[in-house]
């Protein structure tokens, strides 16, 4: 099954043992001297060790003006080997093969982190970082060339397999090569040839540092996505070239990080990317890496088969999960997180658990903490029982029966997920019941015992077989005590995603604009209702990623809803509610229902209960305090390897 994706490959003269591909992303595994950690070494590994066949580093800076944050890796001079050879050896000692990506961030450069002013093609700013940019003169263009050229021979030195020259996502190669960016009258500015003769010199003189048999791949953006910038035709012209000047392998990407990023959100179909990539790989003759929101065994391989490309790079996947491959082959399709595209703890640093911590994944927090989250045996094997078979119960529950306990999970539905399988309501957002059908998966072969539509009395509790109890019971629907909030045409959000009430062709106000307010609106926008929104912030879904956020409000625009932001309701009417805004009362009237959507508390009913049971008593996700998913998963699994 899947043997497409089985067949070695070879980038120049390096056989590659199969389709699969990690490709750059950032990592924060760099420290502040931008050297890479030990942390670095085993997050990389483990990626090798799950069985792909090429890994491609984040970007390592060439030159220190070029460096684009303060702990971005860099690559520019010989003091960064030692640490990136400590990413190597691991690699090479799990199997694997990895390319150095070597990038110069040019115009989108950060002072703060070089201390020095930014270079480009052209003195044009970044649209997202608009300073002032000195334009490279053509002495100091040949000599950035040199620049590249230098920090391939060092990343040959540290065992790399081979180089990425990163021409793709408005960063300094891209730049030259952009219509929007360079406006040079030099011989590196002006017709298309012009505008790709610094990336083909570049690559020419890695070549002539390194060796023909070194190899040579280059990204590029298949269409920049700014105003004025490359398109997809510039792009197979300009891979033309690129491949005469002998580049070993393309890298396909899409978008710029000055517009649209190329991390593309739950919102955007997987595979979003792949028309170009083909457009792109009609026109040359060696290997060609396609990307775009790749999550799936399936969609990658019919890639492969259609000739779409020639290696499938599955970036946020492999952050999901290292060990891809590796259960594709072994037939543990089950087993597999999938990538939902929720970008909530792979892309936002600020979203880290800890602002030292680097990437890793909502849905599997043990992605990044290689080496350090180890699940072991343990030597007091004890009796477990977890109330509630939402993410958090049934991620505690598959990692502490893996350690050997004895574990039993209580659910008060038929089946497993909780709340969490109405968020895979929402449009876009099916891939997270994937996540719960992983959870139970585990939770079986690790030896659960599930005890699904029982829903537990204080007595049971207190009576129940067990050492431990976790309450991961969850939380309820905040009901205020507002003024004709029991009225019939008044419903709570989670009944409508739970399909127990079902709107059609109404007029709905949906009362909270957090995540599950707006994702209510969009949902109801599919049955033809015409949906509002009110709520006292000022904007709507304020906690959501920057990315989908802006995805999902533009889609409620489309959609034709209205925010009434800053307004607290005040009484609910027959046909609408009167609301307070900037101290004076108004009134939205005329819809046919209501939806409450004020959040949630956590449940509490049995903590009484399990309190004077005389056991151990843990409280983790809603049922301690009410969060997101993210604080729930990361909860469970720290608390399972703690006990």
């Amino acid at each position: 099954m899947f043997s497409e994706l089985w067949k070695p490959i070879k980038i120049g003269n390096l056989e590659i043992k199969n389709r699969l591909v990690m490709p750059a992303m950032g990592s924060n595994y760099a420290g502040r001297d931008h050297k890479f950690t030990e942390k670095a070494a085993w997050y990389y590994g483990a990626r090798a060790k799950g069985g792909y066949g090429l890994l491609i580093t984040e970007y390592l800076c060439v030159s220190r003006e070029g460096l684009s944050g303060s702990r971005q890796a860099g690559i520019y001079d010989d003091s960064f080997i030692p640490g990136l050879k400590r990413v190597t050896d691991e690699v090479h000692a799990e199997g694997g093969r990895i390319f150095a990506q070597l990038q110069h961030s040019g115009n989108q450069s950060s002072r703060q982190a070089s201390g020095a002013e930014a270079v480009g093609a052209s003195s044009v700013p970044a649209f997202n970082n608009a300073l002032p940019v000195h334009e490279l003169t053509t002495d100091e263009v040949r000599q950035m060339e040199n620049t590249f050229a230098e920090a391939a021979i060092r990343a040959k030195k540290a065992g790399f397999d081979g180089v990425e020259v990163h021409g793709a996502h408005g960063y300094l190669v891209s730049q030259f090569l952009s219509k929007a960016f360079n406006k040079r009258v030099d011989e590196y500015g002006g017709n298309l040839t012009a505008r790709t003769r610094f990336a083909c010199q570049i690559i020419r003189k890695i070549k002539e540092a390194c060796g023909e048999d070194f190899p040579v791949s280059f990204r590029i953006s298949a269409d920049e996505q700014v105003p004025g910038g490359n398109q997809v035709e510039d792009a197979c012209a300009q891979a033309v070239l690129i491949e005469q000047a002998g580049a070993d392998m393309l890298n396909v990407s899409f978008g710029s990080t000055v517009t649209k990023t190329p991390v593309q959100p739950y919102m955007v179909k997987p595979g979003f990317n792949v028309h170009r990539v083909e457009k792109v790989k009609r026109r040359v003759h060696i290997p060609v890496v396609g990307v775009g929101r790749i999550n799936d065994p399936a969609l990658a391989e019919s890639l492969l088969v259609s000739g779409s490309m020639d290696l499938v790079a599955t970036g946020r996947q492999s952050i999901c999960d290292p060990e891809f491959p590796n259960k594709i082959k072994e037939g543990r399709l089950d087993e597999i997180f999938t990538c939902t595209g929720c970008m909530q703890r792979c892309y936002y640093s600020e979203s880290y658990e800890d602002p030292e911590e680097g990437v890793s994944c909502m849905i599997n927090p043990f992605s990044g903490k290689e080496k350090r989250w180890v699940i072991n045996k343990t030597d007091t094997p004890k009796k477990i029982s977890i109330i509630g078979a939402g993410p958090a119960g049934l991620e505690a529950a598959w990692i502490l029966a893996k350690k050997g306990n004895e574990v039993t999970v209580w659910e008060k539905e038929k089946v497993l997920g909780g709340q969490y399988r109405l968020a895979a309501v929402p449009p876009h957002k099916q891939d997270l019941a994937k996540t719960i059908q992983t959870y139970g998966a585990l939770g079986t072969k690790a030896g659960v015992q599930w005890k699904l539509g029982h829903k537990v009395t204080e007595e049971e509790l207190k009576e129940m077989d067990a050492e431990i109890l976790i309450l991961a019971v969850g939380s309820v629907p905040i009901v205020p005590r507002i003024e004709g909030i029991a009225q019939d045409h008044i419903v709570k959000a989670n009944d409508i995603l739970a399909g127990q009430q079902i709107l059609k062709d109404r007029k709905v106000l949906v009362v909270g604009a957090g995540l599950v307010g707006v994702e209510t609106a969009e949902f109801l926008l599919q049955y033809n209702n015409h949906v509002d929104l009110i709520d006292m912030i000022p904007e709507p879904a304020p906690l959501l990623g920057k990315a989908p956020r802006k995805l999902l409000l533009e889609e409620l625009r489309r959609g034709g809803v209205t925010f009434y932001g800053e307004s607290k309701v005040v009484k609910f009417t027959d046909d609408g509610l009167i609301y307070e805004k900037a101290g004076a009362e108004k009134e939205l009237m005329g819809y046919d229902n209501i939806v409450l959507a004020f959040g949630s508390r956590s449940d509490k009913t049995l903590e009484q209960a399990a309190a004077e049971s005389g056991k151990k008593v843990y409280s983790i996700g809603d049922a301690d305090r009410a969060g997101d998913a993210k604080k729930a998963i990361y909860e469970a699994a720290e608390l399972a390897l703690r006990i």
